[in-house]
């Protein structure tokens, strides 16, 4: 299968992934920046629900007892590439949880998930589980977001105080399939 962009796992620090993955999507806006963490160095809260090989969308429904719905924010699609900006909500809250990106080769994916991620009405994690996409998911790097930097921004969001998340890679079939950042607005 021919590559059609560096992967993010082919970067050796996560600012550098981080430019890539959101680049669809920074215009004028100045570059977003994070510092690289180690699990130990986290809250406990943040390590708990990020430091694990399971989708961010089952690990919440868990943590705040509700399914997680989706809002797409931004979306880009050049091709079987697509990348889209999303928010992560409990089920009938208004409260966001995650806000993250997700970049991803949909020539990896069948005809019926790719619709379904299209539509933008269900969280990847639980799209992905549903239809028994054979995955693993790895995370690459745990990072942090200082206070008012331009990550909220880049959201429409205000963090008034540090924000942990994860750059992390799928393998859909065996292959790598999706990027991502998410990050715990609300942890």
């Amino acid at each position: 299968m021919a590559q059609l962009h560096k992967k993010i796992a082919e970067y050796t620090r996560a600012r550098q992934a981080l430019a890539d993955l959101s680049r669809p999507f920074i215009g004028r806006r100045q570059p977003l920046d994070c510092r690289e963490i180690q699990p130990a160095r986290m809250p406990p809260v943040a390590r708990r629900l990020l430091t694990h090989h399971q989708h961010m969308t089952i690990v919440l429904a868990e943590h705040y007892g509700l399914p997680m719905d989706i809002r797409v924010l931004k979306k880009s699609r050049q091709g079987d590439r697509y990348t889209r900006k999303i928010l992560l909500l409990p089920h009938g809250s208004q409260r966001v949880v995650e806000a993250g990106i997700v970049r991803l080769n949909f020539a990896c994916t069948s005809a019926a998930v790719r619709n379904e991620i299209l539509a933008g009405r269900r969280p990847l994690g639980e799209i992905l589980t549903a239809h028994n996409v054979l995955r693993r998911i790895e995370p690459l790097w745990f990072v942090r977001f200082a206070p008012g930097d331009a990550l909220g921004e880049f959201f429409g969001l205000e963090f008034p105080r540090s924000i942990y998340g994860r750059l992390a890679m799928i393998y859909c079939n065996g292959e790598p399939a999706i990027e991502l950042l998410e990050t715990l607005v609300d942890a």
